[in-house]
């Protein structure tokens, strides 16, 4: 019995190396040969069944052209779904500088008529790039007339206001 399974598992094993060869060769093919990466990303990225792969798949483009699918990824990362961290990460993989400079045009559209969760997801993202940013966001969320997003602007200012004082009092430890 314990052979038997020994056999199976090595035969699962080496369909899965196969199936990883094929990933890989596949992956380089399209890199490689497909002349309008950026369109495909685009449906891709608004295709539930596709998205993972082009959000896995998206640090092989160039700088300027995942610049180009900015506005899709913020879109995305305004809401939850199961591939929001793979967003967050695409996005995140962006020049520092330059989503600070682009973030709040793209996001504008969105905040327009957003919600708590828009509001949120966005804050959410907006501490990873830079907490000054995020803090005029959440001063954006505070002055809303929806109650349910002052609320997410109030816990977004008390978490920015903890991690200032806590960088604070690093730098004079």
């Amino acid at each position: 019995m314990l052979q038997e399974n020994t056999a199976n598992n090595t035969e699962i094993w080496h369909r899965l190396v196969e199936s990883e060869i094929v990933y890989i060769e596949s992956r380089q093919n399209f890199i490689r040969d497909c002349p309008n990466k950026v369109a495909i990303f685009h449906k891709a990225l608004h295709t539930p069944t596709e998205r993972g792969t082009a959000l896995r798949l998206i640090e092989y483009l160039k700088i300027e052209e995942r610049q180009l699918l900015f506005d899709d990824l913020i879109d995305l990362a305004s809401v939850s779904h199961s591939d929001i961290e793979l967003c967050r990460q695409a996005i995140l993989a962006l020049p520092k500088s330059w989503l600070i400079e682009n973030i709040e045009t793209s996001t504008a559209l969105i905040l327009e008529n957003g919600t708590d969760e828009e509001y949120r997801r966005l804050l959410e993202l907006y501490i990873e790039i830079d907490l000054g940013l995020a803090g005029r966001l959440a001063k954006q969320a505070l002055d809303h007339a929806d109650p349910d997003v002052c609320e997410v602007g109030e816990d977004f200012d008390n978490y920015i206001k903890r991690a200032g004082s806590e960088r604070i009092a690093l730098k004079v430890n």
